[in-house]
Order: structure tokens, then sequence, then C-alpha cells
């Protein structure tokens, strides 16, 4: 009998390594399948580019991805304290990126943000909506 039980301990271990193996291969051999896999291409940019005609932006492309935001608010700064209006203001952006949906909206719902801009400013969501065909303010919202 306890021969028995001597050649069952390493049946049993043997199952217990096959059984690590597979408890840690299964993932590994799932993540490589699944990072392996082409993924598909988006058609087009991330963004709604401007028209052809605008090819530089009032900083470079690089800067303004990150920092617009430092840029617009050091421009309200200067607007409401100072009374100082410059040449940069949410007009000059709607020039080139004339659809918000398009152009602000799409990478602000991306990173999950919520800009308070557009409360008081008039900048169309859409190209093709009726209701802002002319470029007066809605009731309530400063004109740029």
């Amino acid at each position: 009998m306890t021969a028995n039980n001597a050649s069952e301990t390493p049946k049993s271990r043997r199952w217990m390594l096959w059984l690590a193996l597979l408890v840690i291969l299964i993932p590994v051999i799932y993540s490589l399948v699944t990072s392996a896999a082409p993924v598909a291409a988006e058609t087009g940019p991330f963004l709604q580019m401007p028209a052809p005609e605008h090819k530089e932006c009032v900083r470079d492309t690089d800067y303004m991805r990150l920092h617009h935001w430092e840029l617009l608010r050091q421009i309200r700064e200067e607007v409401v304290r100072y009374g100082v209006r410059g040449d940069i203001n949410l007009a000059t952006c709607r020039g080139c990126h004339t659809n918000r949906d398009g152009f602000c909206n799409r990478c602000h719902d991306a990173v999950n943000m919520n800009p308070d801009c557009f409360g008081c400013h008039y900048y169309p969501s859409s190209a093709d909506d009726p209701t802002h065909s002319s470029d007066e303010p809605e009731t309530g919202q400063v004109g740029l």
C-alpha cells in the first residue's frame, strides 16, 4: 500500500504541473494572438482638416494639439480683464475649422472633456444645421 501511494504522488505532481502551465500559457498565448491580429485602419484623419487654402495655424500643430486651451485662456483673460482684443480669437479658429462637431467636439469627446467656451460663444456644431445659417449669435450668446 505504501508503494501505491509513492507512485501516485509523481502523477499528481505532473498533473498539477500541467495545470499550472496551462493557467500561465493560456493568457500569454491569447495576448500574443490578439496583438498579432491586424487592426482595422481608420479611414481618413481623426479630425476634420481645414480647407486646403488654410496652410498654417496661429501656432504650430504640436503646440495647438496640446496647448490650445492655454492660448484661448490667455486671450480670454486679455479681453475680459484688460479689454485688449488681438488677432487671435474664436472667430480666427472658426475661419479654418468651420464645423465644431468635426473638429472641437470630436477630440474633446475622445478625451471626455466638456469645455465651457460654447455656452457663451456661438460656434456652429454642424455645417448642415439650417438653424445656424447666419453668423448671428444665438440669444444669450456672445458674438465672436
